[in-house]
């Protein structure tokens, strides 16, 4: 009985952990199938988004969960802020611009560590996917 108990709680241990990884191939696949447009991608981003996680380096990482709130808001003027707990980060203009081949990515007139990386979009969430430059990727969710 001691047993198939410890057997159970390791097995759940582990399950969990995966749950909690970033899954950059899925994101990749559910972005390409939708063969987004800059318009598509513009539409898609606008609108407040929520960091959720961040993994960083080749996603052999440890997957952060997000331990700060922070919101981006992109808007349709191409006006972006990036806020802290409710404190302003950055603000700035942004626009689409291609990045690593095919994809799309944002150019900022004011860095944000966030928001770096090919942008893939999926269902209410955005991915920004650097770890191919041996970044961190950042997930965030959309608000509704």
């Amino acid at each position: 009985m001691r047993f198939t108990l410890f057997f159970l709680t390791i097995l759940t241990v582990l399950s969990a952990c995966k749950k909690d990884k970033l899954d950059i191939g899925s994101f990749w696949n559910c972005n390409k199938a939708q063969n987004l447009d800059t318009t598509a991608i513009s539409l898609k981003l606008f609108g407040s988004w929520n960091w959720r996680k961040q993994v960083c380096g080749d996603g052999a990482g440890k997957t952060k969960t997000a331990d700060k709130i922070i919101k981006v808001t992109f808007r349709t003027d191409r006006t972006f802020s990036v806020n802290e707990n409710a404190a302003l980060l950055t603000q700035g203009n942004w626009k689409l611009v291609q990045v690593d081949g095919n994809s799309w990515g944002l150019e900022l007139s004011s860095a944000s560590e966030y928001l770096h990386g090919r942008i893939l979009l999926c269902d209410n969430q955005v991915l920004f996917n650097d770890s191919y430059r041996d970044g961190c990727d950042n997930l965030f969710n959309k608000n509704n």
